[in-house]
């Protein structure tokens, strides 16, 4: 006979029923494992429970599209909608077809210095079209590609295992003077003649899903930086046959977000592989009184921001919200009262809580505030489509609702490793 003493203050009758299921379950199992077993091999979920936390709420199955690479969806594009804005940079305005004759003539020129199906291709350009066209063009070339920041000194890119590095005659001088002879360099600029007298049309070249479309790398705030290389899967799964954002011809995004960042994926992908417009903002870094100028002149409607810089603009700039639809947070915890805020200033706003690592591509999980939150937190929801997440133990167990495990995530989003550490791939 068990009886249970507890304080009714303290536990609902769901705790309560959830405790004693798990103790039974505990004890089953501790008469089945044998003498010669081990505490932590006993489960102390049942056959309901671990359906409900490794099936039902782990993660739902892909969307449309993840079967694709970057340069097909954006190709697909290209022919639906060759006369539509695909971005704006400072006061040109640039179409699909157009984007897609200038990668096109990179993509040629890469191929003709020696660039291969497989390679990586560094771009070190400030924000602007000119840094879309070349990660582009080491797309349709069959390469992957790496952007460098230029507000990072030149000696960080030097782990960067790149065939060739896409730049300007000023940045690439300063790459050359800091790393000389580490990268073959073409400038965009000096080179500019010969680049535009190739041809505009396609090169045929088509690669896999699970070829690598973008290295990243990680901040180094814990060891030297780590190159994050993903698939063309993981962006394509990441942004196509998704239900966090209604995707389409109709959104205009603005690229803010450091262009080293897994957001900056989203922020330019979002808008190309959908017929939507992507505004760059001048500059490496946010200008906040910029980002309300471009938001308002160019009528943006999704905006992705880190929660830091959210609750500024919240507080300083409020007036960004209110033609927005879509207002996304993510990188860090969000603040409860900047978030109930928003959602009562701005009712029409849909506002969205986002989590992820760059080692899956970024957003993983999403929660939609619909309303102000009473948690003393902000939830980060639930994964996206081909996306998982478990709860786990120091065993690598499933652990019961209200217990506190690790948090692990899988799915199409996952990167393919880090680049020449094979075993820290291995153990992560």
């Amino acid at each position: 006979r068990l009886d249970f003493d507890v304080n009714p203050g303290a536990f609902d009758a769901d705790d309560l029923a959830a405790q004693r299921r798990h103790l039974l379950t505990f004890l089953a199992g501790a008469c089945t494992v044998g003498a010669a077993g081990r505490v932590g091999d006993v489960l102390l979920l049942d056959d309901e429970s671990r359906r409900r936390v490794t099936t039902e709420w782990s993660g739902r199955a892909a969307g449309e599209g993840i079967a694709a690479s970057v340069t097909e969806v954006f190709e697909q594009q290209v022919r639906a909608r060759p006369d539509a804005v695909a971005l704006v940079d400072r006061d040109r305005r640039i179409t699909y077809a157009e984007l897609d004759a200038r990668a096109n003539q990179i993509a040629r020129y890469l191929r003709g210095v020696g660039v291969e199906s497989g390679d990586l291709v560094g771009v070190h350009l400030e924000r602007g079209a000119g840094l879309v066209e070349a990660l582009l063009g080491a797309l349709k070339s069959g390469a992957g590609y790496s952007l460098l920041d230029p507000a990072y000194p030149a000696t960080r890119h030097a782990g960067l295992d790149a065939r060739v590095v896409v730049s300007d005659t000023a940045l690439a001088d300063r790459l050359e003077a800091a790393l000389p002879g580490r990268f073959d360099l073409l400038r965009v600029d000096a080179d500019a003649a010969a680049i535009t007298a190739l041809p505009g049309d396609g090169l045929g070249i088509r690669p896999r899903p699970d070829d690598v479309a973008c290295v990243m790398y990680t901040s180094g705030s814990t060891g030297a930086p780590k190159g994050v290389a993903a698939s063309h899967r993981a962006l394509t799964s990441t942004y196509l046959g998704q239900d966090y954002v209604d995707f389409g011809p109709h959104h205009v995004w603005l690229q803010s977000s450091p262009v080293s960042w897994d957001a900056f994926g989203l922020e330019l992908f979002g808008a190309l592989l959908h017929g939507g417009t992507c505004v760059l903002m001048p500059g490496q870094r946010v200008d906040m009184d910029e980002l309300t100028q471009l938001v308002a002149r160019h009528g943006v409607t999704v905006l992705q921001l880190s929660a830091g810089l959210f609750n500024v603009l919240l507080d300083e700039r409020p007036d960004v919200f209110a033609g927005l639809r879509v207002a996304m947070t993510a990188g860090e915890a969000a603040s409860r009262e900047h978030v109930n805020r928003a959602r009562e200033k701005f009712p029409h706003l849909k506002l969205l809580n986002g989590y992820g690592p760059a080692e899956s591509m970024g957003f993983t999980t999403f929660h939609r505030i619909p309303e102000p939150i009473g948690e003393s937190t902000v939830p980060i929801g639930r994964p996206l489509h081909g996306k998982y997440a478990y709860v786990l133990d120091a065993d690598l167990g499933p652990v019961p609702v209200g217990v506190v495990g690790e948090l692990y995530v899988a799915g199409s989003g996952l990167a393919r490793g880090y680049v020449g550490r094979a075993g820290l791939s291995a153990g992560r």
